[in-house]
């Protein structure tokens, strides 16, 4: 009696999960051990037509190879397989999971859903349609904002050119007209001329700072001690004892230092000019103090002086192309050193207290930014 409504509990339990996949809106079939198909829902014989008897790749129309792929390696408890592909019978993609099923005898059977996700697939498509269309249109919106602001750098460079020429050319008309006018003494035809070559190496200089900026070149990256480059640029600097006067100026270098990869004559162009701002800044007294040390694979340089500090308001100006707070000068050479840092795939920052203290710190990778692209 006990094993009789065993028996009926199994039956019925059976019936009510069959009641439940016949009425899946997903297609559901079972295959017994020999991948035959045992039962198949209403949702996929009206697809595919009944396919009791027959094995996976017969009912849905695929090549035999699929059914070795999707049993194959598959045990009693799982994992489970996901497969996707399109019926050749209906055009349709589908979305297949593959579950094993562990039957009394031992054997294995395979439950099998399917989903359409024919809709799906095609609003994917879609939006990945749209996405391309975005995308081309975000670039060809980048470059047309590129454009105008060059356009607005290349008329911000030729304003700036205009005025910072103007005043030397001045100079050289007026020593032109002067010896053209003649009858000056010998002495001052000298001054004059000493005048013409002064303004012209002064336009010269000019020029080149433009130039420097608007057509920046490609650093040179070679291997090389940093401690070599500081060596120079001080002595450079302490033969000019106009500008360095009574200035102490400290150099320190790490205490041991590997070879790192720079542009040796770009990086003096950043090291002079952030030492003669100093330099100009301290007026002839203070201190200028030089440090390098390495760190995480990083070469840096401190460039710091206790001299009257930048105003807060200016350290977010300091490094645009023509901001300058000097009677003389281009307002480029902050600009122009920023651009050959960041060329080496560094940045350079500075902190001030206005009163006190101005810290330059330059910093970039010791492998170089050509060994990191490749």
């Amino acid at each position: 009696m006990a094993v009789k409504e065993t028996n009926n509990r199994i039956l019925n339990e059976r019936d009510r999960l069959r009641a439940i996949f016949e009425n899946l809106t997903d297609g559901v079939f079972t295959t017994d051990r020999n991948f035959r198909i045992d039962f198949v829902n209403q949702d996929l014989r009206y697809q595919f037509g009944d396919g009791i008897g027959k094995t996976c790749h017969q009912f849905l129309g695929l090549s035999s190879t699929n059914c070795l792929q999707c049993h194959e390696g598959m045990g009693a408890f799982g994992p489970p397989l996901r497969l996707e592909w399109t019926s050749l019978v209906t055009g349709n993609t589908y979305d297949m999971l593959v579950s094993p099923l562990s039957n009394p005898d031992g054997t294995t059977s395979r439950l099998h859903i399917l989903r359409d996700i024919t809709e799906q697939k095609k609003l994917e498509a879609t939006l990945f349609e749209y996405s391309q269309n975005l995308e081309g249109k975000v670039a060809e919106q980048a470059d047309r904002l590129r454009r105008q602001e060059r356009m607005a750098v290349l008329g911000e460079i030729a304003s700036g050119l205009a005025h910072e020429i103007r005043t030397p050319l001045g100079a050289l008309l007026t020593g032109i007209k002067l010896l053209e006018k003649g009858g000056q003494e010998h002495t001052d035809e000298e001054f004059v001329l000493s005048l013409l070559k002064k303004e012209t190496l002064r336009l010269k200089e000019k020029l080149s700072e433009f130039l420097a900026y608007a057509r920046p070149s490609k650093p040179e990256l070679t291997p090389g001690l940093v401690a070599d480059l500081l060596n120079e640029t001080v002595a450079q600097l302490h033969q000019d004892s106009e500008l360095t006067r009574d200035v102490k100026i400290i150099y320190e270098p790490a205490g041991e230092e590997s070879v790192c990869n720079f542009d040796r004559a770009k990086m003096k162009e950043v090291l002079l000019n952030l030492t003669v701002n100093a330099l100009q800044a301290l007026n002839g007294e203070g201190t200028l103090r030089l440090n390098s040390y390495q760190s995480h694979r990083q070469q840096l340089i401190q460039v710091s002086d206790n001299g009257p500090g930048i105003a807060e308001e200016d350290l977010d100006q300091i490094f645009k192309p023509f901001f300058t707070r000097k009677k003389e000068g281009t307002g480029l050479g902050l600009a122009i050193a920023q651009g050959v840092v960041e060329d080496h795939g560094g940045k350079i920052k500075v902190t001030s207290v206005s009163g006190k203290k101005t810290i330059f710190t330059v910093s970039w990778p010791m492998s170089g930014t050509a060994e990191e692209k490749a």
